[in-house]
């Protein structure tokens, strides 16, 4: 077999995950193959480097710096107001389209037709009600000024 066939099992062979049957073809091959032994060779320098390293995790203070700034207060709300805008006239105009299919098709039934209209309704209802709420316990948020 070529080297390419070896390549693919050589880290699964560091890491012992490879069946019996596996090492000791990969062990014969690596036997005789200068350019595999040197590769999985680099590839044990490299685990034993990474072996120790951890993901460093901010701490509060930096988190305090980085959300003091204006720029990053910014570029976050406006990032979510583009992306509410962009949702809210896409989600309009599809809501448009269904409601002329709905009600001016006439292969349409016209129970169907009323259904999706109350159920239309009934949906704009519940967001404008969930909308008003939210605007009225935003006045009175014991916990907006808890920084995370």
């Amino acid at each position: 077999m070529s080297c390419d066939a070896y390549k693919p099992l050589l880290m699964g062979y560091l890491d012992r995950e490879l069946p019996d049957s596996d090492v000791a073809l990969v062990e014969a091959h690596l036997a005789g193959c200068r350019d595999c032994s040197a590769e999985i060779e680099g590839f044990r320098r490299l685990k034993e480097v990474t072996h120790d390293m951890r993901v460093v995790t901010p701490d509060d203070r930096y988190w305090a710096e980085y959300w003091s700034n204006v720029y990053n207060r910014l570029e976050r709300k406006v990032g979510w107001i583009l992306i509410s805008v962009g949702i809210i006239l896409v989600g309009s105009y599809g809501l448009y389209e269904f409601l002329m299919e709905a009600f001016f098709d006439r292969h349409i039934p016209w129970p169907i037709s009323v259904g999706m209209g109350a159920l239309v309704v009934g949906f704009c209802t519940l967001l404008v009600s969930v909308v008003r709420e939210r605007l009225f316990l935003a006045k009175s948020d014991k916990y907006e000024r808890i920084k995370r």
